[in-house]
């Protein structure tokens, strides 16, 4: 069975993902997320621990590359499955964002990490592989 790929699907997808990161961790779960991992900011300055962090794009510019991996391996998921309606690409998407949760959950229980930092970041992988879902299934080829 051939997987098709819709590129502007996957363009789509990249840039919703990269606005839910924003809308997640920079607007609405900023303060736990930060809390949870030990940063403080003083102005522009970000510190972790008391330490300085240094500002780089790497992260985003990695998170970037994620994301396209991720949706190319939802497309390749969905299209072995003949999943193509959106409810069935986010019905699916959320069991991978499931299955991605207890794998946060279980890192965070071992780092010892606060339940609301695990809640932050699990439920994000929810959230973002349903979307990633949904759009590639609202959007397959035949």
């Amino acid at each position: 069975m051939e997987t098709k790929i819709n590129w502007l699907a996957i363009v789509i997808i990249v840039v919703a993902t990269m606005l839910l990161g924003f809308l997640w961790y920079g607007l609405l779960f900023q303060e736990q997320w930060m809390a949870g991992n030990g940063f403080t900011m003083e102005g522009e300055k970000m510190f972790k621990n008391g330490v300085e962090v240094p500002m780089s794009a790497t992260p985003m510019v990695f998170n970037t590359i994620a994301m396209v991996v991720y949706a190319l391996a939802m497309n390749w998921f969905l299209g072995r499955m003949g999943v193509n309606t959106w409810m069935d690409g986010a019905k699916t998407g959320g069991v991978v964002g499931l299955i991605m949760f207890v794998g946060v959950a279980t890192g965070h229980l071992f780092a010892n990490n606060p339940f609301s930092l695990t809640l932050v970041d699990g439920l994000y992988s929810v959230v973002l592989f349903t979307l990633i879902g949904a759009i590639l299934g609202g959007m397959t080829k035949s």
